[in-house]
């Protein structure tokens, strides 16, 4: 009996070691292979998954991001074009030229890249002193926008189509000009001129009369001689007339010839002073405005005829 109580003990021994000997091993060898998925459950992990935590490579993804990048900026490249951006074009064009997108996009974009720059108009900018010399440290505003702080001689890019210009000094303010960028202007020069701020002021106010001038020279000449011709023509037709009226009253119809001519000559001369006082008081008149209001100019002319003279008066404004 006691022999029998023995061996079960060892039975029972043996059982129970049986049983823990499998998780003692695997325990032993590591941790067991992870369990299968189940319907419902989704996918088992891997068992070559990095660890939590751990930075996954994203190398698909950024190259496909590139991809759309250069479709987007090649689009861009023509849509600013179109719409007359030309600066914005060429960034876009340049984007669109790198080695990583792709082949034909990249022939594209440069020879987009290549047009623009031919077309893209480029300005100097240039500032000098009324009395002599340059600035650089002036601002240039293009359209509200800052486009140099300094002036460098250096010409910038702009899109083409007018554009309203303003250059800040800090002592002699400020300048504004308006001007059209062309396409294939290229290192087009845009000057403007400060001036002088102790220089006396030459101009005149709103409300001050103009400046006139002098009596004309030719004023004096041409009144001169309009009064020595008038006064001719009074002596000639007087003496004419009375000439002719005696012999009228002695020998008329028969009278010699040598005492009609002078009568004749009298009365031409009497016609040519007349022309000519009235052509120089016309010309001295003339002259006088033109030389107050500094306006156009005036040049006479006369003419002795067979009959008389002919008097010209020419303005030129």
């Amino acid at each position: 009996m006691k022999t029998m109580k023995q061996h079960c003990r060892s039975a029972s021994a043996l059982l129970f070691v049986a049983g823990l000997l499998p998780s003692g091993i695997a325990h032993a060898k590591g941790p067991a292979a992870a369990p299968a998925a189940t319907p419902g459950t989704g996918a088992a992990p891997s068992a070559a998954a990095p660890a939590a935590g751990e930075a996954q490579p994203a190398q698909p993804e950024v190259a496909k991001s590139a991809s759309e990048q250069c479709s987007a900026a090649y689009e861009r490249t023509q849509t600013e074009k179109l719409s007359g951006h030309y600066v914005a074009a060429s960034a876009s064009a340049l984007e669109c030229s790198q080695l990583q997108c792709n082949s034909a996009i990249v022939q594209e974009c440069v020879r987009f890249y290549s047009a623009l720059e031919a077309e893209t108009p480029t300005l100097v900018f240039s500032a000098r002193k009324e009395e002599g010399g340059e600035f650089t440290d002036v601002r240039v505003e293009m359209d509200g926008k800052v486009v140099a702080q300094t002036i460098t001689g250096r010409p910038i890019a702009v899109d083409p189509g007018p554009h309203n210009f303003v250059f800040i000094h800090a002592k002699r303010g400020l300048l504004r000009l308006s001007e059209t960028a062309r396409v294939g202007d290229k290192a087009r020069v845009l000057q403007v001129t400060f001036p002088d701020p102790n220089a006396k002021s030459k101009s005149t106010g709103p409300g001050a009369p103009a400046p006139r001038g002098g009596v004309p020279v030719m004023t004096y000449v041409l009144g001169g001689l309009g009064v020595v011709a008038l006064g001719s023509f009074v002596y000639f037709r007087v003496t004419g007339v009375n000439d002719y009226n005696a012999l009228n009253d002695s020998c008329s119809p028969g009278c010699d010839p040598a005492d009609v001519d002078p009568i004749r000559q009298k009365f031409t001369l009497s016609y040519v002073s007349l022309g000519v006082g009235i052509a120089s008081v016309a010309g001295a008149a003339a002259f006088y405005f033109a030389g107050r209001s500094g306006g156009p100019s005036v040049q006479a002319s006369i003419a002795p005829r067979s009959d008389g003279a002919f008097a010209g008066l020419k303005a030129t404004f």
